[in-house]
């Protein structure tokens, strides 16, 4: 009997309660016969079996369903009936060489009835089980079928049941039944499907949050889950469960079962359903994947508090990334030439202001397209060929300024105090958008999970969350404009300052190198050729313009007409790149990767093997830097050979909805990610900026 399965006392008693109980008031002294006729278990429920074809084919499939209309107020029970109850069975009786497969059951409800609860149908239920028939049917037999079907219905009392169901079909072709082609249409929508995304799941004290991605949702307005597990003592039933936003996604908080038998499974399996406002239902199958964080990330989901306090963090940390430094390097060099405390304080003011509304148009952007249904994160502009080649347009020509050919870009990075007020604090405010921009391809700390946040948070929390982390990129600045300590750190104005200021065009110089070459990842080195001539085109309006401006009248017109249309030019250059189909090459050849699909992760966990992902971008500075200095280490790899570890990497240089996705059900809303995964489907998930360390530490552990 199914109460045996439960070792605990409480789970005993909820299924003595619900069922052996119930099935006494159906019939003692204290039941309905006190008061009247008990009811009669024919009028609860009626069985009949249908075949979907009209005769047997040889070798084929009879699928038959075996329907049961249920009196209204009553329910049966589902093949985890929860609490209480006892799931409905069928035992068959079939000509030799017959064989019956498996029921196949409709999606359940829940049922309460104070502290108890249940899973199972009300209404009608229609349980489809296929037939195999033996290659060698006589063409002229007729096939006689039977079924004895048990069942428990239950409402505020519990009765059980047998029917025994017969149906006779002649051997033939085996077509369908016109007649029950709708009734076997109907019952198919009504079975759980297997779920298109990758769902997870986290232990949290005393409770299992399941992960439903975004990918999920889709189309679903005000959604609603619930989770109806396979096992009967992974959850326990009868608490209510809890629904919040996670990632872009929803996060299902269930009790862990009570039971002292019951363990945390490595995967959760069962049947999940999404249901929106409008009534529009949906059923899984998902098997669920544990996952867990590692000392130094950030997992799980996080408050808005916590939210603000990480994206501020991580802005901190922003301004020590590789892409930030040329252009953060710059604005401190203008900062060492005013000399004026209150022009400091305006710079700095004007800086921050660039930063904010930078992230603000950013956070606007990433809102707005995730609300039309886009799957984008952090970075997505980068994705784009014309954002990659306008961006190394304009640092190629930052850095030709700094280099003496042309100064018109003073007023925008800040150097040099000859320009007019008005201009410098214009140069401030643009350094302050621009340092924004080149952020973009780095990740820091704390930022994966502030940012997972602000895209499932209303939009002015959102906002307030893209504005704590510009606060955090443009604090430094902004504290050595007012703060006289920070102000005394800077060194003083003097001739190093050109000599300085000509040393740092090289890191743009290097950028334009590193944006040439994402181009190339992004379009193929062919289409890449059009943005090389727009760089030449680029540098051939720098120097015409730095020739002429100080020329006569005639002259600065023909050199600005002449660069302006270069620079045109360059721009419908630029506009003329498209991304190539098919994923991008990996980025680097340190560890033996195979490329990364949800499924054939899923394949690797069914047989148990230990799973390294690796989702990265080659625009991914943090990405790069990681693999050059982690992961293609020879100690890492002997780690991975000698753990036999399968590394997969998804590249997501270019817009790919299956990786936007999988980072979705993690709460991340870009790259880098990285997981690792136990052999038993369970997942850690790795720090964003790695250690040698750290990662065989981790590996060790498996």
């Amino acid at each position: 009997m199914r109460l045996q399965r439960y070792g605990g006392a409480l789970m005993r008693i909820r299924r003595i309660l619900g069922t052996v109980i119930g099935l006494t008031l159906a019939s003692g002294p204290l039941g309905p016969s006190a008061f009247g006729a008990p009811p009669l278990v024919g009028d609860l429920v009626k069985p009949a079996l249908y075949a979907e074809s009209a005769t047997a084919a040889a070798g084929g499939t009879i699928w038959l369903d075996v329907g049961l209309t249920i009196a209204p107020g009553w329910h049966i029970y589902w093949r985890n009936p929860g609490d209480s109850g006892l799931p409905t069975t069928i035992a068959w009786s079939l000509p030799p060489g017959f064989a019956a497969g498996d029921i196949q059951w409709p999606t359940p409800q829940r049922f309460t009835l104070g502290p108890i609860a249940n899973y199972g149908y009300a209404g009608s239920a229609d349980l489809l089980v296929p037939i195999a028939v033996p290659a060698g049917l006589d063409a002229g037999a007729t096939v006689h079928l039977a079924a004895a079907v048990d069942y428990l219905v239950c409402s505020e009392i519990c009765v059980p049941g047998t029917a025994k169901l017969t149906l006779d079909l002649p051997a033939g072709s085996g077509a369908p039944d016109p007649l029950r082609e709708e009734r076997f249409a109907a019952a198919r929508r009504a079975l759980p499907v297997q779920a298109p995304f990758t769902a997870h799941f986290v232990v949290e004290g005393h409770d299992l949050r399941l992960i439903v991605p975004a990918a999920a949702l889709a189309g679903l307005q005000r959604p609603t889950a619930a989770f109806f597990p396979d096992a009967d003592n992974a959850i326990d039933a009868s608490a209510e469960p809890k629904i919040g936003p996670r990632g872009g996604g929803l996060a299902l908080v269930l009790a862990k079962s009570a039971s002292p038998n019951a363990a945390v499974p490595a995967t959760l399996d069962g049947v999940l359903v999404l249901r929106g406002g409008d009534g529009d239902a949906r059923g899984y199958l998902v098997s669920a994947t544990r996952i867990a964080a590692a000392p130094g990330d950030v997992g799980g989901p996080i408050g808005w508090g916590q939210a603000l306090v990480f994206a501020f963090i991580g802005g901190l940390i922003l301004n020590l990334m590789p892409c930030v430094f040329p252009v953060l390097s710059l604005k401190l060099l203008s900062f060492a030439a005013v000399a004026d405390p209150a022009k400091r304080h305006h710079h700095g003011i004007a800086y921050t202001a660039g930063v904010l509304a930078s992230f603000a148009a950013l956070g606007g952007a990433l809102i707005a397209l995730r609300a039309g249904g886009a799957a984008i994160g952090w970075g997505f502009q980068l994705q784009s060929p014309l954002v990659v080649g306008l961006l190394a347009y304009l640092m190629l020509a930052m850095g030709l300024s700094l280099s003496g050919v042309a100064e018109f870009g003073l007023g925008m990075t800040g150097i040099g105090g000859r320009l007019a007020e008005r201009e410098g604090l214009a140069g401030a405010f643009f350094t302050g958008v621009l340092a924004s921009v080149v952020a973009t391809p780095c990740t820091a700390p704390f930022m994966g999970a502030a940012l997972g946040a602000a895209l499932i948070a209303p939009a002015p929390l959102a906002l307030a969350i893209f504005f704590a982390l510009g606060m955090g990129l443009a604090a430094p600045l902004l504290a050595a404009s007012f703060v006289p300590r920070v102000a005394r750190l800077l060194p003083r104005p003097g001739k190093w300052m050109e000599l300085a200021k000509q040393i740092l065009a090289f890191p743009l110089y290097a950028t334009v190198a590193w944006l040439v070459w994402v181009l190339i990842q992004e379009v193929g080195p062919e289409a890449a050729l059009m943005a090389l001539f727009g760089l030449v085109l680029v540098g051939f309006a720098v120097w015409v313009y730095g020739r002429t401006r100080f020329a006569a009248t005639t002259g600065r017109r023909v050199g600005g007409a002449l660069a302006v249309a270069a620079l045109a030019l360059a721009v419908v250059a630029a506009a003329m790149l498209s991304p190539v189909p098919g994923r991008a090459p990996p980025i680097s050849d340190g560890l033996a990767y195979e490329p990364f699909t949800p499924a054939r992760l899923a394949a690797l966990n069914a047989d148990h093997k230990p799973v390294f992902v690796n989702l990265t971008a080659a625009w991914c500075l943090t990405c790069i830097v990681n693999e050059r200095a982690t992961l293609d280490r020879d100690a890492v790899r002997q780690a991975f050979t000698a753990h036999k570890i399968v590394a997969l990497k998804g590249d997501w240089t270019r817009q790919d909805p299956e990786i936007a996705q999988f980072l979705q059900s993690f709460g991340r809303s870009g790259v880098p990610l990285y997981l690792l995964y136990d052999g038993n489907g369970a997942a850690t998930v790795l720090p964003q900026l790695l250690t040698e360390g750290e990662v065989i530490d981790a590996v060790g552990k498996l």
